[in-house]
């Protein structure tokens, strides 16, 4: 038995039965559904389905009021009353008897629809990732543990990665370690990034995702721009060594980001004119919203800020539909960064603050970022030097 969800109409349908919902009833209904058999307090519920909003506790038990009257002929769903506690939703014993999709069992089918959610991944089709997620029952599908927690982190959802227990944190800790770039300064980020890589704390190949990718920007940032080359040229080895293809364009984005930083206008027009080309043949979304933010710094660089403006907020706009919360975050706060670098004020710089100010709050950055930071920082405090890897 499965529910389909159609966020366009706030509709439920169960086989070829439909019921049109109110926005927050769906919201809640879709929630609970998601984690069925799982009770919540109304203050989860509150936190979970009303984000951003200020409703009484009461509100919960109206929803659930409502919900249980218009759901009342599907009998195997069921609104439980945990006394004392809260509510959750479960599906009734005749119905949890019945043996589950086959499909969901069969490996072909696992294979094809896991490459499915990687092609998604790869071209940074946030929508269709959650799309598949979400419907997993209904296509008698099982999606992989990792895009589990992965969905978390494109979403944004900070509040879950630092606070949940249903995953270790050491599990969580290279997501949470990529988050930590726009919620603090660049030399903490880069204190945070060579303290884990200095660790056995990663596993083999987040700690070469980091080290390769992550860290290089951070370095041009913090104005060490000859180090940055010097890891972009270990990074190009590693990649033809371990025949990491889909690195390239990332790579390539992360030395032109460089070379914005500290590099002359010759070697800057050189990366762009290759990305260009690389993206006729690679058209992969969150990529291109990077490459026109970075035109956009290009052209703040140079002085011509109203041309910038607009290629800016293009880029941000195809990095927020792609759904990528951490490039998106990222990339506004990056912006502020090359801004300070260059002493661009005024109008401008304030557009861009209060616009990440307004994205930050959205993933509960105020909320939340100084924490992530504390915690990685309080993990990570413990360990010494591997052997196995090489210090930085």
């Amino acid at each position: 038995m499965s529910l389909q969800f159609d966020e366009g109409t706030y509709t439920v349908t169960r086989r070829a039965d439909c019921i049109r919902l109110l926005a927050k009833e769906f919201a809640l209904l879709h929630f609970l559904y998601k984690n069925k058999e799982k009770a919540f307090t109304r203050s989860q519920l509150l936190d979970r389905v009303w984000l951003l909003e200020y409703p009484v506790e009461r509100t919960v038990d109206d929803h659930i009021y409502r919900l249980r009257k218009k759901l009342r002929h599907w009998e195997e769903i069921v609104l439980d009353t945990v006394r004392g506690y809260g509510y959750r939703l479960t599906i009734s014993s005749n119905m949890a008897l019945m043996p589950s999709n086959p499909s969901a069992q069969d490996q072909e089918m696992r294979d094809a629809i896991h490459g499915l959610f990687r092609k998604y991944h790869l071209y940074g089709q946030g929508k269709s990732m959650l799309t598949l997620l979400d419907q997993q029952e209904a296509l008698g599908i099982e999606i992989d543990p990792f895009y589990q927690l992965y969905i978390h982190f494109i979403q944004g959802d900070l509040k879950w990665l630092i606070t949940t227990t249903e995953i270790p944190f050491e599990e969580r800790l290279y997501w949470l370690l990529i988050f930590t770039h726009p919620l603090t300064e660049p030399a903490e980020s880069l204190q945070l990034y060579e303290k884990a890589l200095n660790s056995s704390a990663l596993s083999a190949d987040q700690h070469r995702e980091l080290r390769i990718l992550n860290i290089v920007e951070v370095y041009a940032e913090v104005g060490q721009y000859e180090r940055a080359k010097l890891q972009l040229l270990e990074t190009y080895e590693i990649m033809e060594s371990d025949k990491l293809i889909n690195f390239k364009i990332p790579v390539k984005l992360s030395e032109l980001y460089v070379e914005l930083w500290g590099g002359s206008g010759e070697a800057v027009e050189d990366q762009m004119a290759v990305l260009r080309s690389g993206l006729r043949d690679a058209p992969y979304l969150r990529e291109i919203g990077r490459f026109q933010v970075m035109e956009g710094l290009w052209l703040l660089r140079q002085g011509r800020t109203r041309e910038a403006e607009p290629r800016m907020d293009d880029g941000l706009d195809v990095l927020k539909m792609t759904l990528n919360a951490p490039l998106y975050l990222n990339s506004a706060y990056q912006i502020l960064l090359f801004m300070a670098h260059h002493r661009i004020e005024g109008r401008l710089q304030r557009k861009y603050r209060q616009l990440y100010a307004e994205i930050s709050k959205n993933y509960g950055v105020p909320a939340y970022g100084q924490r992530i930071v504390s915690e990685i920082r309080t993990f990570l405090s413990p360990f010494t030097p591997s052997s196995d890897l090489p210090l930085i």
